[in-house]
């Protein structure tokens, strides 16, 4: 462990730096980072676009880190406010990731998430990826180890059906609240999210919303129609409804936050309300789960963030993927 930097105590005399690293000979291998573990050897990188919700993010970060298999964490902001943008940032760390997409406009709503994932799936170094929301909390603790095991038994694509839309084939598409997807089989039919390659695909030319074509185009439609091409079927685990909290033994989403915070600020306010009620219980959650916390996954190193300690472990409980050198 010493030989590889994760004896005792050796992770708090490296503090993390984002690669490159500077002043490092090439044998060091400076593109790698001083992360330790690295990004590549977790086996699940957890997806989180996020738009000035960071009191809710770090409520979602705090129980993904408590998952059984402990997914490294990538966020990506969509235009957060300054101040929104500031604490966002500050949730870096070994094994979080946030990316910024600073835009000065998009053709349509949908672009933000969208966008957000295809920088995801550009950036995931593992190889399973769990797409899921800052207004999503999870409220099963084994829940993306068993999801794995479905992506490896049953469907490289696995998670929550798309809530009701206007267009007539959305039924059995996967949403990307809580989904988990091989990279390996995405790689291969070269999946991605992006509303300007599904609109050229259609030969539509200009993809701004247009109310003769309701939900079209949408976050997850270019994902979906290219699985669908492909003979990939996903293997659904749950259903939702729009404009509801949705909530059952996987996962309690306080659907439409952030577009009811754009857009509409009585629902808005309806879905915060929601939102303050499941953070409460997920607090509940993490205490509980912390409690049960094994001493393997409480070997880690307690940092102060925004005013309170948070357990950031230099190693995560879950199994480890082989690095390429082994």
């Amino acid at each position: 462990m010493w030989e590889r930097g994760l004896g005792p105590g050796q992770h708090q005399q490296r503090p993390h730096q984002t690669a490159p690293l500077r002043g490092c000979a090439i044998h060091e291998r400076p593109w790698e980072g001083s992360a330790r573990p690295k990004p590549w050897q977790y086996r699940v990188t957890a997806a989180i676009p996020v738009l000035d919700t960071p009191d809710l993010l770090e409520v979602v970060i705090d129980i993904l880190r408590l998952q059984t298999m402990r997914p490294f964490i990538i966020v990506v902001d969509t235009g957060s406010t300054p101040e929104h943008l500031s604490r966002i940032e500050s949730l870096r760390s070994s094994d979080v990731e946030v990316h910024s997409l600073r835009l000065n406009g998009v053709r349509h709503p949908s672009d933000f998430p969208a966008m957000a994932m295809d920088l995801a799936f550009a950036v995931c170094r593992t190889r399973f990826l769990f797409a899921t929301h800052a207004d999503c909390f999870l409220r099963k603790r084994t829940l993306l180890s068993e999801m794995v095991e479905l992506c490896e038994s049953t469907s490289p694509v696995v998670g929550y059906e798309l809530s009701p839309r206007k267009h007539k084939d959305w039924k059995g598409m996967v949403g990307h609240t809580c989904t988990m997807v091989d990279m390996a089989s995405m790689d291969e039919i070269g999946a991605g999210w992006s509303l300007r390659r599904l609109a050229r695909r259609y030969g539509v030319e200009a993809y701004h919303p247009d109310p003769r074509r309701p939900n079209w185009p949408d976050t997850e439609l270019l994902l979906n129609y290219l699985l669908r091409e492909n003979g990939i079927t996903p293997h659904l685990i749950g259903h939702e409804e729009n404009h509801i909290r949705n909530r059952d033994d996987n996962i309690d989403h306080c659907r439409s936050l952030t577009s009811g915070l754009l857009y509409n600020d009585t629902y808005y306010q309806t879905a915060l309300g929601w939102a303050e009620q499941a953070m409460e219980e997920a607090r509940s959650r993490i205490e509980e789960w912390r409690n049960e916390t094994s001493p393997r996954e409480s070997t880690g190193r307690t940092a102060v963030r925004n005013g309170r300690a948070v357990s950031e472990p230099a190693e995560p409980p879950s199994p480890l993927a082989s690095s390429p050198e082994q």
